[in-house]
């Protein structure tokens, strides 16, 4: 072989040999081999979601609205504690939860009225047996006024409708304080009960005239 087949020889092989390294690099990349379209992507889907930042920020400023509010009542601390529960976010939601949990601590009074009816009245006679029973019958009526404005609040009634049952459960809220009053030789089973639903029944009272005042 001559020297110029064998230069000719050894370029054709370097030719091959660069041949096969680009069909191999378009097997492993098949984009170097045909056009490549490109991809259309969703906006919506591209949307980034919500920040956790951005939530924050909400419930901050809904948790600084509610503390507001509370600095407005009598028993600040008692409202401050209802605006921690989960699910109360605006006004309304606080006014429903503090009905709500008024409501329950009521009827517990009322159970324990009952029991200590059932239980003989304390054993002191008969003057106290009809106190418990005019408390306890005037706790069940809070417990209806409450629930009758909780109604009232949740179907977008008048503000009108809501203070009257809230009066009206602020009167029974004290029945019990003033029957005992008026008997100062019978001591209440549940002096603690009565001052808190008075508190509780209070600030309900003070939410709802805030919040209607509200534009």
């Amino acid at each position: 072989m001559s020297k110029d087949q064998a230069i000719t020889m050894f370029r054709f092989r370097h030719l091959a040999a660069l041949i096969l390294v680009a069909e191999a690099a378009a097997s492993l990349n098949p984009a170097g081999a045909r056009v490549v379209h490109p991809i259309v992507v969703n906006p919506a889907a591209a949307a980034p979601a919500p920040s956790s930042d951005g939530r924050r920020l909400f419930a901050t400023a809904a948790r600084e609205e509610l503390n507001a509010l509370c600095q407005q009542l009598h028993y600040k601390t008692l409202c401050t504690t209802m605006a921690t529960l989960p699910g109360v976010a605006t006004p309304e939601q606080l006014l429903d939860t503090s009905m709500r949990i008024t409501a329950v601590k009521a009827a517990m009074a009322e159970m324990k009225l009952d029991r200590a009816i059932k239980s003989g009245g304390g054993g002191e006679g008969e003057g106290m047996a009809s106190s418990l029973e005019s408390c306890k019958e005037s706790y069940a009526s809070l417990v209806d006024s409450l629930n009758t404005a909780r109604g009232t609040l949740k179907s977008g009634g008048s503000s009108a409708d809501i203070m009257t049952e809230l009066s009206a459960a602020g009167t029974y809220s004290t029945d019990c304080q003033d029957i005992f009053d008026e008997r100062p030789e019978l001591q209440s089973p549940i002096p603690g009960a009565q001052r808190h639903i008075e508190r509780l029944v209070s600030n309900c009272l003070d939410l709802a005239a805030t919040i209607k005042e509200q534009p």
